[in-house]
This record gives C-alpha cells, structure tokens and sequence, in this order.
C-alpha cells in the first residue's frame, strides 16, 4: 500500500469515528464509551483541515476530499467571532461557550485558508488569511522586544509557536498578492524569534515570559515553522543565507529530536504526530526551495510513517501516537488531533 491509500484509509477511520452525524464538526476524542465524545476544540477541528488539504490537493477537481474540505471549512463558522475587534475564532464552538482566542490557533488556520486557496481557487478563501494575519499581528506589541503574544488578552507569554507560523503565513501571502508589507513582517517576527534558537541544540526554544526568562522546552513544530520560513523566505528571494538557515535547521531538527537511541534501532520523532506534521511541512519546503533537492529529511520522516503503519497502527485502524507502537495501541481512547496528523502526514508524502 502506497502512502496516498494509506491516508485515504486513515481518513476513512477518521470519519467514521469521529464525525458527528447531520453536521461539519467532530468529536475530540473517541473512548470506550460513546458518552464521553464531545465537539472538537479549534485546534484539533484544524487538524482535520490541514488533513482534508492535503488530500484534496492530491486528487482531481471533482474529488470528494474536496467536497469535504469545503464543509469543514463552512463548519468553521461555529467557533467564529464576527462581532470581536479584530474578528477572530474562539478555541470552543460559539454555541458551547467559545473561550479564548489563541493567535496561533488563528495562524493555523491562515494557512490553511491559503492552502484551501490555492486547491479550490476561491478568492474568498485567500480574504479569510488575510483577515487571519491581521488577527494575528494584533498580537504583536513592543514589550518584551516585539513578538507576538501566545493568547489574547494574556500578556505573560510570546511563543515560538504563534510568531513561527505568523512568518509563514505572511509569506505564502506575500507569494500569492505580492504585498511586500507581508515579506516584511515576515522577517520582522523572525528577527525577534531569532534569540529563542537554542546555540547549543540549534533547535527553538518554546518562548520568552514576561519576566524575561526562557522555556526552553523544545517541540518538532517549534523548529518546523522557523525552517519552513526559511526556505520560503529563500524561494522568494534567491538570499543564500535563507537556505543555509534552513538546511541547518532541518539537520539541527533530526539530530534533536530523532537521536536514534529507540530499542527499536530506528531514528524516531517525538509521539507528538501533528508536531511533527509540522516539521514535515518545513522538510518539504526545504526540499522544493533546494538547488540539491536534499530529500534526507523528508524520506526520514517517511521511514518513520512507514515504522508506524507496522507497528503503531492498531486493528481498527487508528494510531498510537508513539510511533515505535511501544505503549498506547490498543488505547480505545483517541485524540482527533492525532488522528488527522496521520492522514496528513501520509497524505504530503505521497505527494512527493
């Protein structure tokens, strides 16, 4: 089975489980008992996205993934805030009680409208990033040296993980209007995120607090967005040193986080599935933007999905997300976030 028929069987799972009849949303989790599935959180429901993009990218015009992907896109309407200055989705559905508004969350999704863009060439969607980067910038303030913050209304934390994909954001934008204030923005936010790489690992921290100090926790996405930039920034560009920041990225990113010290032999990323979705996304950019056309990272993580579908995978077709398949596998509780990771993962490989 090649990479693309193991998404679409992954999807297929995904759907069956974890859709909620007669509507666009999902659940979160999928337990022993069906009473204790709920709606998805934002985070997860773009999951599902990013997924349905990957697939819908892959087939043909009239392909049912992109039919899918224009209801989960419409379904998005449930967690948005039409009425919030700037506009922006809540990480709850609205009719559930909403919640906070993460800049991340709303990045990600930015991105995906970018991506569903480019798929399904309805300007609408390219409108709905813009409208996702302005909400994201509305994050960004001098304290702590610039940055933009983790959440809003919360001014304790600037994250990696809501600047890196505020960057990529702006320059897939820049790709497809050609504004230059986005091309800008871009390497302001990654000016400011530069002191949060690591000088000994080479890979980003987690984020800068508000009393100055660092969490230097490190997460595959952390180090994916930063790469993905790069190599954008140099496509866009032509500037060697853009390239040569994204090729020591992806070799600071393998050496960290896939040591290779597994029982199993093999050079496995974290059990963090659409993290490491993440870092793919900056493997391929890299490999698209690189003269030499490296594929050593990208047929890396594709080693590790093809370790997973063997050992990770359990009978009813859903993953561990411990890939060495060592612990979680006959878990009957699964988290939709992971699950989609999964098809998007093997969904992007196939594409290469």
């Amino acid at each position: 089975m090649d990479n693309l028929a193991r998404a679409e069987a992954t999807y297929a799972m995904l759907a069956q489980r974890f859709a909620i009849p007669n509507s666009s949303l999902f659940y979160e989790h999928v337990e022993a008992k069906s009473d204790d599935r709920y709606c998805s959180h934002l985070w997860p429901y773009s999951g599902v996205i990013s997924a349905l993009n990957a697939l819908a990218a892959t087939h043909g015009a009239r392909s049912r993934y992109q039919e899918a992907l224009r209801s989960v896109l419409q379904g998005l309407a449930a967690y948005y805030d039409a009425q919030a200055t700037p506009p922006g989705y809540d990480c709850y559905i609205r009719a559930g009680g909403g919640g906070d508004k993460f800049y991340d969350d709303n990045e990600w999704l930015g991105l995906e409208f970018v991506e569903a863009y480019r798929t399904l060439q309805d300007p609408g969607y390219l409108a709905k990033a813009e409208e996702m980067l302005s909400f994201a910038l509305s994050g960004w303030s001098d304290a702590m040296g610039g940055g933009i913050y983790w959440r809003q209304h919360d001014d304790s934390t600037k994250n990696t993980c809501s600047n890196g994909p505020a960057a990529v954001l702006a320059l897939a934008l820049h790709q497809e209007t050609g504004r230059q204030e986005y091309l800008d923005w871009a390497v302001r936010i990654l000016e400011w995120l530069a002191p949060l790489k690591s000088p000994d690992s080479g890979v980003y921290w987690d984020s800068l607090l508000q009393q100055g100090t660092i969490d230097k926790r490190t997460f595959t996405y952390n180090t994916g967005t930063p790469l993905h930039a790069n190599a954008l920034l140099f496509a866009i560009t032509a500037e060697q040193h853009y390239l040569e920041e994204a090729r020591a990225l992806a070799a600071a990113s393998y050496a960290h986080f896939a040591p290779g010290d597994a029982p199993s032999g093999e050079r496995l990323f974290p059990d963090t599935p659409w993290f490491n979705a993440v870092l793919l996304r900056g493997y391929l950019a890299l490999y698209a933007a690189d003269p030499d056309h490296d594929r050593t990272y990208v047929d890396a993580m594709r080693r590790n999905l093809e370790y997973a579908w063997v050992h990770a995978r359990a009978a009813d077709g859903a993953f561990s997300p411990d890939w060495s398949g060592r612990s979680e596998v006959t878990n009957p509780q699964r988290w939709l976030l992971d699950q989609a990771a999964m098809v998007e993962l093997y969904a992007r490989l196939g594409r290469v």
